[in-house]
């Protein structure tokens, strides 16, 4: 199944630009990652609703950017953070990716695939500002997890008068702004609504005439993005949106701006699947594992409508011409990948209580089951509980919630028997916005010894309990931050 072309991978990373080293070659798949323990969800990617994916690999390492969403609408979003990976199955961040601003009525979304050039890593993100203005900016960083600065002065939107301060200059005129680097080392921008260019060799500037991308599919689009495969560029686009999102493809022999031809069966290749309930499959991207032919699509997904999107990632299959067979979407995903050891989760297969419980949610959807729109539409509905068992079913998909009138939200877990645990990893809901919490330990449910306390408003996502000793309870407290967990991994 692996094909390692080591050849290709040398030749990749003889250039200026890289969006992986040689070290990567440690990260590649083995048969593991298509052969996983039945309890393993690798979709969603990580606990969080986060959308408009991208993901790079550096020295070892893999990259996730993405829009944080907030349960709240787009008029607001989370800070940006960077998650990173070392199996593609467990993912983590600490921090932000980029200070100074005032993140949160001042807008990160759609983040495209950070570019490494020589020693600076670029990162072209859109800013949506106070007033609802959005456009492409360009940061840097000496390291793909940042900090990031804004090139061009200080993290200023929109003209200051009475500070006497002038709005930074974008780099691109909407949203979505997503490069391509090519072999030759020329690199080019895309947007929304088919829209490309040219870049300077410095990065920062668009170069030569804006160009709109012919597509077989019409209607608004947006999440543009570029790659190469065997010689052909191929030019992915959304359609459509909510839950009847789609990612439709061109595809061009010639140049990244084209001139460009659609596939002669399918060009959509992401579509709702009824079944699997993978509801609007969009605004994503695709990474290549370095030293292989393997390619996986990293798409949102529609979650529980509005902001409440999750990633999803899945494995691309390539026809002998080329073209892109359509996406079979899973829950299984992608991870574990390489050859790291994945510890038990002691969790999985016992009980889980709260001091309250989020009331379950239900809707129905009517969706396209026909990528191309033809006939009926077919009714799905969808429901999310909020039980304290989600926190220990191993997905990253469902969580507990406390209800929001609780005054001291907490959760507890039975281990069944007193056991030795080193370790505990707790994934809170809206870890971008922080949380403080207790953690405490008992053997017989009624004394309880206090393991940690996190006092600080700290933004991480998993909070990491070491040398917790023996118990046979564990009870998380919540004093601050949205009082719900993803996961709550016990090792």
């Amino acid at each position: 199944m692996l094909r390692i072309t080591l050849a290709l991978f040398a030749t990749q990373c003889r250039s200026v630009f890289a969006a992986a080293c040689v070290s990567c070659i440690t990260c590649l798949f083995t048969p593991q990652a298509w052969s996983q323990q039945p309890e393993v969800q690798g979709n969603p990617l990580v606990p969080d609703t986060i959308a408009d994916p991208s993901i790079v690999c550096f020295d070892g390492t893999y990259y996730l950017y993405a829009t944080t969403d907030i349960n709240g609408g787009l008029s607001q979003a989370g800070p940006p953070v960077v998650w990173k990976s070392k199996d593609f199955l467990n993912w983590s961040f600490e921090g932000i990716l980029i200070p100074g601003v005032k993140w949160g009525k001042i807008r990160y979304w759609a983040p495209g695939k950070v570019i490494k050039k020589d020693t600076t890593y670029y990162l072209y993100v859109t800013v949506v500002n106070e007033h609802n203005n959005a456009k492409g900016y360009v940061a840097t960083a000496d390291k793909p997890e940042g900090p990031f600065q804004f090139v061009g002065g200080p993290p200023v939107f929109e003209d200051d008068p009475t500070a006497g301060q002038k709005a930074l200059k974008p780099l691109c005129p909407d949203i979505d702004s997503e490069p391509f680097v090519d072999d030759d080392g020329s690199a080019y921008l895309f947007w929304r609504k088919r829209k490309a260019s040219k870049l300077s060799p410095d990065l920062l500037t668009l170069q030569g005439p804006i160009v709109d991308i012919p597509t077989k599919q019409p209607g608004y689009s947006e999440g543009p993005f570029m790659f190469k495969r065997k010689g052909i560029y191929y030019y992915v686009y959304t359609i459509s949106g909510r839950e009847n999102y789609k990612n439709a493809y061109m595809m061009s022999k010639v140049s990244p701006l084209g001139p460009f031809e659609a596939p002669p069966a399918n060009d959509i290749i992401t579509y709702t699947d009824p079944d699997a309930k993978i509801i609007g499959p969009g605004h994503g991207n695709v990474f290549q594992f370095p030293g292989t032919g393997d390619f996986v699509f990293v798409y949102l997904e529609f979650g529980q409508g509005g902001t409440t999107r999750q990633v999803y990632a899945d494995r691309m299959v390539f026809n002998e011409d080329g073209t892109i067979q359509p996406l079979h979407l899973t829950h299984r995903g992608i991870g574990p990948v390489g050859n790291n050891p994945q510890p038990v989760n002691l969790a999985l297969t016992e009980t889980a209580t709260a001091s309250s419980e989020l009331k379950p949610w239900q809707r129905s959807l009517n969706v396209e089951t026909d990528p191309n729109n033809h006939g009926p539409k077919l009714k799905v509905d969808l429901s999310r509980t909020f039980a304290a068992k989600n926190a220990i079913d191993g997905s990253n998909g469902t969580c507990w919630r406390a209800d929001d009138k609780d005054e001291k939200p907490s959760w507890q877990i039975d281990l069944g028997e007193i056991k030795t645990i080193n370790r505990v990893e707790m994934a809170f809901v809206e870890p971008t916005l922080g949380h403080t919490w207790t953690l405490e330990k008992s053997t017989d449910g009624q004394s309880w010894e206090v393991c940690a306390d996190q006092n600080d408003t700290t933004m991480r996502s998993p909070d990491v309990v070491t040398n917790i000793g023996s118990v046979r309870y564990l009870k998380v407290t919540i004093h601050s931050g949205k009082a719900g967990l993803w996961e709550f991994k016990v090792f």
